[in-house]
């Protein structure tokens, strides 16, 4: 189904309906599912090794993403007319809401996961607590304002009146906010780097 069909959503299960239809369904499950159960797969494995290349591969995803969607396609969007930034936005925006919220939470929930296996969580360094905090700040980031501007422009690009002055502006402030989200990103590597270290 593509967001041209649809209207703009009156409930929360008909938005997600949406989203999944214009994501592609097979495409949806992967995005929720995938990012939830590998860390649970590393740490009922046991192995620290699988956890560790879960938890790396899941942060590096996320890391990537998230730069490429602030400094990359953020721009790329503001930059199009209000028509081409509209049916790039239709294929964009459900994906990247559908895919980050499980990914945030897989890869900070894999790290704690791993923090568990080190037995880091015995005798808790600064590192470690800010660590911690960090990836909670990042939670609350992304389910809270970031997604309050996602889904806001979901329901812009479902809607038959499309508002492109508000679709622009919602636009505008998820960029704003996602230059925070990456400062926190490279604040959380850096408390890692210092558990490697012993911090």
């Amino acid at each position: 189904m593509s967001l041209v069909d649809s209207t703009r959503p009156e409930t929360r299960r008909e938005r997600y309906g949406q989203m999944a239809d214009a994501a592609d369904r097979r495409f949806a499950v992967g995005a929720v599912a995938v990012p939830l159960a590998l860390p649970v797969v590393g740490y009922l494995s046991g192995s620290v090794e699988l956890m560790f290349a879960v938890h790396l591969f899941l942060g590096a995803f996320w890391f990537g993403t998230s730069v490429i969607g602030a400094v990359v396609l953020g721009p790329v969007m503001g930059g199009l007319s209000e028509d081409a930034n509209a049916e790039f936005a239709r294929g964009f925006v459900p994906k990247m809401t559908l895919l980050m919220e499980p990914l945030s939470v897989g890869v900070i929930g894999s790290g704690i996961g791993l923090a568990a296996m080190f037995g880091m969580w015995a005798s808790p360094t600064p590192a470690l607590w800010a660590a911690l905090g960090l990836g909670i700040a990042l939670l609350v980031l992304g389910f809270g304002p970031l997604h309050t501007f996602t889904i806001g422009m979901f329901d812009e690009l479902a809607a038959a009146d499309t508002d492109h002055e508000r679709l622009a502006e919602l636009n505008a402030r998820y960029g704003m906010l996602s230059m925070v989200e990456l400062v926190l990103m490279l604040a959380i590597v850096a408390s890692m780097s210092g558990l490697r270290w012993g911090y």
